[in-house]
């Protein structure tokens, strides 16, 4: 039942169905005010049981239709809301690990600093003795 359910918003869209509401929509309004405006083809006029008839078919179909929009409104916007909570989430996992990794390279930086430093105490100690030893 579901499946079938699922179907309708489908069939309700399609081409055929479309040209069925043209139809109905041209028959029975414009082509019943033509026929009313044009007295040779008055006999071809849909009679009042006709658009009676076809006049609540589309009446129910239109009804069907809107409910079915506003059910997949109300769907998409659930789906919306789920996708941003979604969204907000990963976006705050990923400030996280970006102001991770700014401190694990702020560590870095002070890790490099302090051996360019002290191999340059070295040498600097390495110069100093051979100036002494050259006096």
């Amino acid at each position: 039942m579901e499946k079938i359910l699922q179907k309708i918003p489908a069939l309700l869209a399609s081409k055929i169905s479309i040209f069925i509401y043209l139809f109905l929509f041209f028959y029975l309004v414009i082509f019943a005010f033509i026929t009313k405006i044009v007295p040779a083809i008055h006999t071809l006029s849909p009679d009042n049981n006709v658009q009676l008839i076809l006049g609540n078919y589309t009446n129910v179909l239109s009804a069907l239709g809107a409910s079915i929009a506003a059910g997949n409104g109300v769907v998409v916007r659930s789906r919306m809301d789920k996708m941003q909570r979604r969204h907000e989430d990963m976006h705050q996992e990923l400030t996280d690990r970006i102001a991770e990794l700014h401190v694990k390279l702020e560590h870095l930086e002070a890790l490099r600093v302090a051996e360019n430093v002290e191999p340059k105490k070295e040498t600097t100690k390495a110069i100093a003795k051979e100036l002494e030893k050259d006096r």
